[in-house]
């Protein structure tokens, strides 16, 4: 008995030590990974020099983007506008902190953040935001500002270019040492843009209006260098703006009259205070508000002589998946919306995609008004 003993305890001595020494292995094969190199949207070379614990982000697309490959526990601040998106789309970012505003962040918070109560920052944190080159709030503005915090990363990653969709998710996936859950994103999108190539081949191309921002007559729209301005080109629609190389440009209704368009797209962003995806389907007040958004692009001068309004071709469309990883779901409702005939399914692309990210579809709900196009 006392020799059966001894050797049960010794073969446990023996699995335990052999347990030790492959975690350690484990271990020692990550960090030999580093340092790591990608070249972000910015154009800039950026090297990660060990595994990261920490992400801040002001860019709720790439947010998205850090849920969907497992990593959300690592963010541990936000910018107000990712904030506001965490009752419905993000819970599991309520009680992160904000760090300011989209454009206006609060660097010194940001810092003592990083910090963490230590007299120094552990080269262990990231910063992601939107590339935006120039700008006051791109990412080479951040890097500027936080240069003084010694040993925060800063990444322009933008995740709002159909074109660059894929490549975004490719290099995150080399950041976050999630390769393996970036390459089963990147097939299940291709396969999604492959069901809708097919579904639109043969179909004719309507001309197309993205409408961005109304104001009086001073309206500006998505142009073919805009994300919404690939995704019409994608869906197979002739972009109205085609020719012109400003993403948004700015334009009047006598223009739009003079394109003609056969389908008019609106965008709508969701409310701050919204608590669910989408909108209630209609009967509901939510809906009656939408009725209005077309009502008044229906009622604008002349607006009788476009054949989207003759023709009852005129839609809002929630904005929440028209960027971002969830981008290729709203390719899916708009291919649909510009070919009803297209054998395409844009709920069942969206449940899938939420169950990606650990959401359940919220039933009752609409993505884009009126409905029954996408049906």
């Amino acid at each position: 008995m006392r020799i059966n003993k001894w050797l049960l305890q010794s073969a446990l001595a023996l699995c335990l030590s052999l347990l030790a020494i492959s975690t350690a292995l484990a271990s020692d094969s990550a960090d030999s990974d580093y340092p790591k190199k990608i070249v972000d949207n910015a154009d800039r070379e950026i090297t990660i020099h060990s595994p990261v614990q920490r992400i801040i982000a002001n860019n709720g697309d790439a947010v998205e983007a850090i849920i969907m490959l497992g990593e959300g526990d690592k963010i541990v601040a936000v910018s107000d506008t990712v904030k506001q998106k965490s009752s419905y789309y993000f819970p599991m970012l309520k009680k992160v902190p904000s760090v300011g505003t989209f454009n206006k962040l609060d660097y010194e918070m940001i810092g003592a953040i990083a910090k963490g109560g230590n007299d120094t920052i552990a080269p262990d944190i990231i910063f992601i935001g939107y590339s935006y080159p120039g700008k006051a709030y791109g990412i080479e503005a951040h890097a500027k500002a936080l240069a003084p915090f010694e040993n925060i990363t800063c990444i322009g990653l933008d995740f709002f270019y159909p074109e660059n969709m894929t490549t975004d998710m490719e290099k995150l996936g080399v950041i976050l040492n999630r390769e393996a859950e970036a390459r089963e994103y990147i097939n299940w999108y291709n396969e999604k843009a492959a069901d809708i190539k097919e579904a639109v081949k043969d179909t004719s191309m309507p001309a197309t209006y993205v409408e961005w921002t109304s104001k009086g007559d001073d309206l500006s729209g998505m142009g073919p260098t805009s994300g919404a301005g690939q995704m019409v080109k994608s869906a197979n629609a002739y972009n109205i703006f085609s020719g012109l190389t400003d993403g948004y440009p700015k334009i009047n209704w006598e223009y739009i009259i003079s394109k003609k368009p056969d389908i008019i797209i609106k965008r709508q962003s969701t409310a701050s205070d919204a608590k669910a995806l989408g909108w209630e389907a209609p009967p509901s007040a939510e809906a009656i508000k939408l009725e209005s958004v077309v009502q008044e692009i229906m009622g604008r001068p002349a607006a009788n002589t476009v054949p989207a309004v003759k023709n009852g071709k005129v839609y809002v469309f929630n904005w929440d998946f028209m960027a971002g990883p969830d981008q290729i779901v709203g390719l899916t409702y708009l291919a649909k919306v510009i070919h009803p005939e297209a054998k395409l399914d844009p709920d069942s692309v969206y449940k899938e995609y939420l169950e990606k990210i650990g959401l359940e579809y919220p039933e009752g709900r609409i993505f884009v008004y009126p409905v029954s196009e996408t049906k």
